[in-house]
């Protein structure tokens, strides 16, 4: 990128931690992207995350409706209303990233070293945005992505250091994320 600005690609899970009052990252979700949208920061997110988002949201405000008596169809309405909201704003501060057949052969990769299928389609979003960084609170993620993997708040602080760069400086410097993303790129080929 010519404006030295990273693009960042944002997990289900930081979506989920700025979205639900309950969860417990959401001061650290809502600083993140105070700073990143502020700084204008390119955001970026897998095509599978709306899905996800929209169902999460969907049911923990219907279970919100549950705990006060019956869910009515009006609190049905809401709670679809609200799922609905959350996916139009990830699309009104970030793009999404399309997936097709290549992301699961390139999540498939990564199946050895980690498990769990979504999550390597999120790190197949990352190769196919060319992101600089992936931002989630997934413990496993964060020591098996091929892109350099930060919390919300390791993020925020990176931004507000300015030592976050989208000309892949800081990529080189990483060399286990610089040679598995090589390797990834030479075995697709």
């Amino acid at each position: 990128m010519s404006s030295g600005k990273p693009v960042i690609l944002v997990d289900t899970c930081v979506w989920l931690d700025l979205f639900l009052l309950d969860r417990p990252g959401r001061k650290d979700a809502q600083a993140f992207f105070r700073c990143a949208l502020n700084g204008e920061i390119p955001l970026a997110y897998a095509s599978h995350s709306t899905l996800d988002v929209y169902a999460k949201a969907g049911i923990c405000a219907k279970r919100f409706f549950r705990e006060t008596g019956q869910l009515t169809d009006a609190q049905a309405r809401a709670a679809r209303t609200f799922a609905w909201d959350c996916a139009t704003q990830m699309r009104e501060v970030a793009t999404p990233v399309p997936a097709d057949m290549s992301d699961f052969y390139y999540a498939e990769k990564f199946r050895p070293l980690h498990e769990d299928l979504e999550d390597n389609l999120i790190l197949a979003g990352c190769n196919r945005a060319k992101a600089d960084y992936l931002v989630t609170t997934d413990k496993r993620l964060l020591r098996h992505a091929d892109v350099l993997a930060k919390t919300p708040t390791e993020m925020l602080a990176l931004l507000q250091s300015g030592l976050a760069h989208g000309n892949g400086e800081e990529r080189q410097a990483h060399d286990f994320t610089y040679y598995m993303r090589q390797w990834l790129a030479t075995e697709r080929s």
